[in-house]
């Protein structure tokens, strides 16, 4: 076994949630479905960039927190010390290595952690998810741009962005997971052995930050979530661009994905027309208006098709109040 192909083979022994659930994805042809308000779909669209906030600015940021302390609390029952000596067997010191890294951005984790969230949207799917309807429609507008999956092949490396499906349930759900990747581990040790340090290293804290990431209340399971994560602090690249833009009144910092092939990063396939399925119109007080003013943004953009491609979710509205 080659260096390359034990990196690979031990990345893949622990994502083991990950890769099920994209097999899924496949399997099913799922889109993905990303919410948010019609004023911030357009400017998205403008701009040809999908934004990521701040994980302290999202609409359920103490989830975050939620997925930290079932973590903490997997690892302080004992699953903690038998990852170590899984680690150690074939790297002494690995585990340690591991921890001091987690230990000195934590506190970065929680302050510079930027996210996009989307939804597993069934392909035949034209009203979207009730649930997150209520966090946009009413007053204001809401709208779902439907993405195909070529969004989870964007080059991560040179991007400095990781896709990552949410799991949902309490510290002993959590502790289930992670004994699925010690267990893994521990059954092909001959793979780490292969795998150099510092590659162990770093896939490692992965699994750690992306545990403490994408880890939810089970209330939340219905929206099927996954997230794109970007930390600037670690994955700085200059294809990753900020601005400051205001979202439900609050100026705050975003970080950019471009939605088109950039210099240098030779991917001609990122364009709208390939990434961007289609769109929904939530339910809100004016969707024909809404619908007629999305579907002249991608008559502008140049994208084919653009009155196919925006349909109206006929969901009756609830006016709040």
């Amino acid at each position: 076994m080659t260096e390359e192909e034990a990196i690979t083979a031990f990345a893949d022994l622990v994502f083991p949630y990950s890769t099920r659930r994209f097999r899924e994805v496949e399997e099913q042809g799922l889109k993905m479905a990303h919410y948010t308000t019609a004023e911030s779909a357009a400017l998205i669209l403008k701009n040809r960039t999908l934004w990521l906030r701040n994980a302290q600015l999202m609409n359920d940021s103490s989830e975050v927190a939620h997925g930290s302390a079932c973590l903490e609390a997997a690892l302080h029952a004992g699953l903690g010390l038998r990852l170590e000596n899984a680690l150690n067997a074939s790297h002494p010191g690995l585990f340690k290595a591991v921890a001091e890294r987690v230990s000195a951005v934590d506190a970065q984790t929680r302050l510079q952690t930027y996210i996009s969230s989307l939804s597993a949207h069934e392909p035949n799917n034209m009203l979207g998810r009730l649930s997150m309807w209520r966090a946009y429609g009413g007053q204001t507008a809401g709208v779902a741009l439907i993405f195909n999956t070529e969004m989870f092949s964007i080059d991560s490396a040179r991007l400095g962005i990781y896709s990552s499906p949410i799991s949902y349930g309490t510290s002993d759900d959590l502790a289930v997971h992670l004994m699925e990747v010690i267990e893994n581990i521990e059954k092909n040790k001959e793979i780490l052995d292969n795998v150099p340090f510092e590659s162990a290293k770093n896939i490692l804290f992965n699994v750690l930050q992306f545990a403490a990431l994408s880890h939810k209340h089970p209330a939340f399971e219905e929206e099927q979530e996954w997230r794109i994560i970007h930390s600037p602090l670690t994955e700085a690249t200059a294809f990753i661009s900020t601005s400051i833009q205001t979202v439900r009144g609050i100026p705050q910092m975003v970080c950019e994905i471009p939605l088109r092939d950039q210099p240098g990063l030779n991917a001609p396939w990122m364009n709208l027309d390939r990434l961007l399925d289609r769109i929904i119109i939530g339910p809100c007080a004016y969707p024909l208006q809404v619908a007629w003013a999305f579907r002249e943004i991608l008559r502008e953009l140049g994208v084919p098709n653009p009155d196919s491609r925006v349909s109206i979710a006929s969901i009756p509205l609830r006016q709040q109040g």
